[in-house]
């Protein structure tokens, strides 16, 4: 049986010696030319000793804790979002909103006269139940168009 040092090294065991002796090269231990000289001498080296030769003068890596058991998951409370389709109807309500009061402004710069807020007859209910709807996470749906996506109306259809 061989000794275990003389077994030839990979080239991924190469790079964990360099990474080490790039680790050392931050903390100090190494000057620039130690590390290009011993860097040189472990891509020459063909076994796991003459790799490791270039570590015999300094200080092993820290040994990585890892926990004895992780604990639960964080969790994170989530944005409420507005689905895709209310915010169409929240664009929906603010752009005939914003007309009605632009044509309500217009009569009343002509007229002279700030006539009754009627605009407030089409914003008001239509926000109120938009606002219900979203607060509440309803769902809007036509009856039809779900029955169309129904597999016997297709069937019956022939699509």
């Amino acid at each position: 049986m061989q000794n275990a040092d003389n077994i030839r090294i990979s080239d991924s065991e190469r790079e964990q010696v360099v990474g080490e002796l790039g680790r050392h090269l931050t903390a100090g231990r190494l000057t620039i030319g130690e590390f290009d000289q011993r860097v040189a001498q472990v891509y020459r080296s063909t076994t796991q000793q003459q790799a490791h030769q270039v570590l015999r003068d300094l200080p092993p890596a820290p040994q990585a804790v890892t926990p004895a058991r992780p604990g639960p998951p964080t969790i994170r409370p989530s944005r409420r979002r507005i689905p895709g389709h209310q915010r169409i109807e929240w664009l929906a309500w603010l752009a005939a909103g914003g007309i009605n009061v632009a044509i309500w402004g217009i009569v009343s710069l002509a007229t002279g006269v700030m006539i009754y807020p009627w605009p407030i007859w089409v914003i008001g209910p239509w926000g109120v139940a938009l606002l219900g709807r979203t607060l509440l996470g309803r769902q809007g749906g036509c009856k039809i168009t779900d029955a169309l996506h129904d597999d016997r109306i297709r069937v019956a259809v022939g699509h």
